[in-house]
């Protein structure tokens, strides 16, 4: 699901570089560094996390097969690769954050199916009639019902793709914003309802890793929005 996700991100990238008036080729190089940047990092983020596990046998750290990728370590990694790009290419780098913003809403709920498939990112045990039941061999508790965390993740991020591709852009910049101040906050707060306890935790277990990077991202956005903002 991760390389379908990555390939849808990629083809829409080319439909929203010809409505910013970008060259569509851009699209597909940023696509396969994406895919690239998004494969180390989210599984070097997972390492990073799990060290321990490949104490052991650090080569199980490139078994990719057997699971263990974290979104957030892809997402900054490509960000890392654009600035790369648009260097190369001496573009602003924003134009190029916002070319790519709405796949990243599309592509990312894929590879939320693959979680939801998987049964692993599972929610906490619940009452709720929002609630779903996984059956025997998936990583999630067989039989409970449980928070659709994953449902969560996918609902919400093809309606921030289908937002962010239909709203007027007033600054070089702004699509790119709004997805730090979409997602990061839907995720911290997804986070809470999460019941697997493999994600790693900061400050004592004050918050979890992702919920500490959603703050972060949600800062870079307003950092962002202040410098290009006051620009336009």
């Amino acid at each position: 699901m991760l390389g379908l996700g990555l390939l849808v991100g990629l083809l829409y990238g080319t439909v929203q570089a010809r409505k910013d008036g970008l060259p569509g080729d851009w699209a597909w190089d940023l696509g396969l560094l994406t895919m690239f940047c998004a494969i180390v990092g989210s599984r070097a983020e997972y390492v990073r996390t799990h060290v321990e596990r490949f104490v052991d046998a650090p080569a199980s750290m490139f078994a990719l097969r057997d699971g263990g990728l974290v979104f957030y370590g892809g997402f900054v990694a490509s960000l890392l690769g654009f600035m790369a790009y648009a260097k190369w290419r001496k573009v602003p780098v924003l134009a190029l954050f916002d070319m790519m913003a709405p796949s990243v809403g599309f592509g990312h709920a894929i590879g939320r199916i693959g979680c939801l498939a998987a049964g692993c990112c599972f929610g906490r045990p619940t009452t709720s009639a929002w609630s779903i039941t996984f059956p025997e061999g998936s990583l999630a508790p067989a039989g409970v019902p449980l928070v659709p965390t994953q449902v969560n993740e996918v609902l919400f991020n093809v309606a921030t793709g289908l937002f962010l591709s239909w709203v007027p852009r007033r600054f070089v910049g702004q699509r790119f914003v709004l997805l730090l101040w979409l997602y990061p906050p839907f995720r911290a707060t997804n986070e809470l309802f999460r019941g697997d306890s493999a994600r790693g935790y900061v400050f004592d277990g004050l918050m979890t890793n992702g919920q500490l990077t959603s703050l972060v991202l949600i800062a870079v956005g307003a950092l962002v929005w202040w410098r290009a903002g006051r620009a336009s």
